[in-house]
């Protein structure tokens, strides 16, 4: 009789992450070209309301709305590659008022051997850092950013099927 494991050895790290970042315009680049990629973080924003009726016995209603992502992506540079991303999209600013939507597609590969992926839509782009030139030290580069919404591209296995037969 054969057994399986349902052990997973292991648990993600940093390195289990490739970032690609695009535009509405066709221009990718993978976050590799534009910097040695250090860290991306992303957290879900909810809107939580609460309403406290005078019936139901006085207990409170409580709904949290998916109200977009804020994140941020820390490089340590390599090339002028960023750098140049930010200042071209001042120039398209100035010069044309355009303000570009981003996409920021994430794939993890997961210990078990499987991968997800994550699509991060209508991304804008804020309070990017130039650099920390110092000393001998590596120059540090981040930026922060916004996405609408994020999508999954990976099969939900029977956590919520009720919610994913919603969905779909």
């Amino acid at each position: 009789m054969a057994t399986t494991s349902l052990t997973v050895n292991g648990y993600n790290i940093g390195t289990d992450v490739s970032v690609t970042i695009s535009d509405q315009y066709g221009d990718t680049f993978n976050a590799g070209s534009l910097g040695h990629l250090r860290s991306i973080e992303a957290t879900w924003d909810m809107e939580n309301q609460k309403i406290q009726p005078i019936t139901r016995g006085g207990k409170p209603l409580y709904l949290s709305i998916p109200s977009g992502m804020t994140g941020n992506m820390h490089f340590t540079r390599f090339n002028g590659a960023l750098s140049s991303i930010f200042v071209e999209l001042y120039q398209a600013f100035y010069s044309a008022g355009l303000l570009p939507k981003w996409t920021i597609s994430c794939q993890v590969l997961n210990r078990d051997g499987t991968t997800d992926q994550y699509i991060f839509t209508g991304v804008v782009f804020g309070r990017p850092q130039w650099g920390n030139f110092a000393d001998i030290r590596e120059v540090d580069q981040t930026f922060e950013f916004n996405a609408e919404n994020v999508i999954s591209t990976s099969t939900l296995q029977g956590i919520v099927p009720a919610l994913a037969a919603a969905i779909i």
